[in-house]
């Protein structure tokens, strides 16, 4: 317990100090963080897939016996190094475009590569690339995108907040109350208790952020003082940002990233593994970690394009 709660205490230190000081001089130190986090996680994903086997009953015509072979998912390693590459220049210069090129790419060398041996490769394996593409590479890369919109920071510490702060009170409440369990068959810890305490954590995470921000006004005197460069962390004082809109986000993306650790449990449970890595003590791989956020970037994204188109 000592040492699951001391990693996550530096995790959380380190990310948070890459997001916000290094990004004071340059936001593609941040840039590099996010990808790190996508590269490494899009390994750990494939290095996964390739443990997930399938038992098929094989009915010889001759003999008329049937043999059980074991067949393995094989995500191809070109398309998804290619991706790992090109994404980040893509969604640098092309923003949102980007993403879909990158997607477009990884699927179309994965159809080459299965034709070109499309005796080692099946449909299976194609899905099984592109699904490695898209979960964790290209999602994570959205970040970048929103590193570099105008509620650039606002809204990387919003996702980071409402994800961070999810997870602890869902841990904690659900720790402390107890009570009946959420999803016996796919995570066996989870309390409802806890999800609801995790919605309450999401809404409380955003509700520090605003107070940061709007009320306090930290990076204003900040930016003052010459700590932090007014351009870099400077939300134009036209975009509405008030709780009404910021609270049900914030119980929205909760859920959601609920839903997304709910998701990447079924997903070891179908692969077989208990951790995606062993990078962070007690808190396995990288992407043990970033699986709530995979869930919650999609809709922070969308939510603060909306936000800015009603500007």
């Amino acid at each position: 317990m000592l040492k699951r709660i001391g990693t996550a205490v530096i995790m959380l230190a380190v990310i948070f100090s890459c997001v916000f000081w290094l990004r004071m001089y340059s936001l593609i130190c941040t840039d590099i963080l996010i990808m790190a986090f996508a590269w490494v996680g899009g390994y750990e994903m494939f290095k996964s897939l390739q443990k997930k086997s399938v038992n098929k009953a094989i009915i010889d015509v001759s003999s008329g016996k049937s043999v059980v072979q074991e067949f393995k998912l094989k995500p191809m390693l070109i398309p998804i190094v290619v991706c790992c590459v090109i994404v980040y220049p893509l969604v640098y210069f092309l923003s949102a475009a980007g993403l879909l090129v990158t997607l477009v790419v990884g699927t179309i060398l994965s159809l080459i590569i299965m034709v070109v041996k499309h005796t080692k490769y099946s449909i299976s394996d194609v899905c099984a690339t592109v699904f490695n593409i898209v979960y964790p590479i290209t999602i994570m890369s959205i970040l970048v995108i929103m590193n570099h919109s105008e509620m650039g920071l606002f809204s990387l510490l919003s996702t980071f907040a409402v994800v961070v702060m999810t997870d602890t009170m869902a841990y904690f409440v659900g720790v402390t109350c107890k009570g009946p369990k959420l999803c016996p068959n796919i995570s066996p810890k989870k309390t409802i208790s806890g999800a609801v305490g995790g919605v309450l954590g999401g809404i409380l995470g955003m509700v520090i952020v605003y107070l940061l921000f709007c009320q306090f006004n930290v990076f204003e005197y900040m930016s003052s003082a010459g700590l932090i460069e007014p351009e870099k962390n400077y939300i134009f004082a036209n975009i509405p940002l008030n709780l009404a809109v910021l609270l049900p986000l914030g119980a929205i993306c909760s859920v959601i990233a609920e839903f997304g650790d709910l998701a990447a449990s079924i997903i070891k449970r179908k692969i077989g593994i208990k951790d995606y890595g062993n990078i962070f003590p007690g808190h396995g791989g990288v992407m043990d970690r970033i699986d709530s956020f995979l869930a919650v970037i999609p809709v922070m994204y969308i939510a603060f394009v909306i936000i800015e188109m009603c500007v």
